[in-house]
């Protein structure tokens, strides 16, 4: 069942980070007692023209300070109202929601890859499991883009920084840069988040090396806990037919393997 209490937070950071991409940090009154790399937030603007909230992943927390990291991109008039709000703002907010990526007893190392925007889910994953070994792959269109390269080279035993263009760090798609690397750094599970176009990418350049391939879906929601059944995706699971499930309650993080793309 999602977590249905609504939180009060203040802004204590909201500064722009890369070309419209913004940081917000949020200061918790009621901190929640555990949070789960790949859970997400769901904010409420301080906007009677905006009813719908803003789905944003957790990108990273601290439970001593009560804060959680925010990173967004400006797409629309409701993030653009994000962006505006200044230090000590106070807003509303349900978290954390969905079921966030949880690596079985065996694993041991932990290849972190994201793509674009996508990259913002992967901080809090070595918080909440800091005794993994982690190789963090990060893709982006262009160095305008690049986001959360120091946070995750903080994070992880290797990093590698690549544009499609190659303005920045290696050039070509990362899911081909760690497809030539898979072999030397022989990991037990990848832990994905990017569009759907990289999960199709990643499904084929590791075919045959028989890695587990956990994802993060993302999906438009309305509501976040369940209800209004925006947010459906596809899903096969084995010796059963397709469904649906919705991601905000049985998501965000699935199995690839499970996903119909």
């Amino acid at each position: 069942m999602a977590n249905l209490k609504d939180r009060t937070a203040t802004v204590i950071l909201n500064e722009k980070v890369a070309k419209d991409i913004y940081k917000m940090v949020l200061q918790f009154d009621d901190m929640p007692d555990e949070i789960k790399g790949g859970q997400f937030v769901h904010v409420k603007l301080n906007d009677s023209a905006h009813i719908l909230r803003r789905p944003f992943c957790i990108c990273d927390y601290d439970m001593e300070r009560k804060t959680i990291d925010v990173f967004y991109a400006v797409v629309g008039e409701g993030t653009k109202i994000l962006s505006e709000y200044t230090t000590g703002e106070r807003l509303q907010a349900m978290l954390p929601l969905g079921n966030g990526y949880m690596p079985s007893k065996d694993v041991r190392k932990v290849v972190l890859l994201g793509g674009g925007m996508g990259s913002a889910v992967l901080p809090a994953i070595p918080t909440t499991y800091p005794n993994l070994e982690y190789y963090t792959y990060l893709g982006f269109a262009n160095k305008d883009k690049v986001i959360l390269e120091n946070e995750m080279a903080g994070k992880s035993k290797d990093i590698v920084v690549a544009t499609d263009d190659g303005s920045y760090g290696k050039k070509g798609f990362v899911t081909n840069i760690l497809a030539e690397d898979i072999d030397r750094i022989r990991p037990d599970v990848v832990f994905c988040c990017g569009p759907e176009v990289m999960y199709k990418a990643l499904k084929k350049s590791l075919d045959g090396h028989n890695v587990p391939i956990v994802v993060s879906l993302e999906a438009r929601m309305g509501c976040g806990i369940g209800a209004c059944l925006v947010c459906n995706c596809k899903v096969r699971r084995a010796g059963e037919e397709e469904t649906y499930v919705r991601v905000c309650i049985e998501g965000p993080v699935m199995n690839l393997d499970e996903v119909v793309l």
